[in-house]
């Protein structure tokens, strides 16, 4: 049975067969990227180009049953994880070396409820696609000025009720 060796959450080594890994690819509607696979180099990158980190794995998560599975993966065999919206932190926590990277970009979507005054925004939206969203109904919300920086990687807590109406 052919092993792949990964870091696992304490620092140490784990040791994954490729079984294993070949179920997980199997059980995501995302893609799962491997360092070999072409699209690997592109993956990995981070906004801070100083940080130069290599995951074993990236899962590019389409949806919250992609994540849970990501999720029960890293805890079944003992991984090292991080959580990447954009990539767009700077000290580089949307990444880690020898780990499995859960990759929220691809998970967009805005339902504005113009009633309640609330937005419901997907982890892999950015600001500008929140603004977006919200104009339509004469809201906005007051989380940063940055279009292209993504909501889970801005670091302040809203209150998500915190919707402001403007030009009315």
């Amino acid at each position: 049975m052919s092993t792949v060796t990964a870091k696992s959450i304490d620092g140490d080594q784990t040791t994954i067969a490729e079984s294993h890994i070949e179920k997980f690819k199997e059980q995501l509607r995302g893609e799962l990227i491997r360092p070999n696979d072409r699209t690997y180099e592109n993956a990995r990158q981070l906004y801070n180009a100083m940080i130069d980190k290599r995951p074993l794995l990236i899962a590019r998560c389409t949806d919250v049953t992609d994540v849970t599975t990501a999720v029960h993966f890293a805890r079944d065999n003992h991984m090292l994880v991080a959580i990447r919206g954009g990539g767009h932190n700077g000290p580089g926590l949307g990444s880690c070396d020898g780990g499995l990277v859960i990759d929220l970009s691809a998970m967009k979507g805005v339902h504005v409820n113009p009633e309640t005054r609330t937005v419901r925004a997907g982890p892999g939206c950015m600001q500008g696609d929140v603004d977006h969203a919200g104009s339509a109904f004469g809201l906005a919300v007051p989380a940063g000025i940055v279009s292209t920086k993504r909501l889970v990687d801005i670091k302040r807590k809203y209150d998500p009720t915190n919707l402001f109406r403007v030009n009315q």
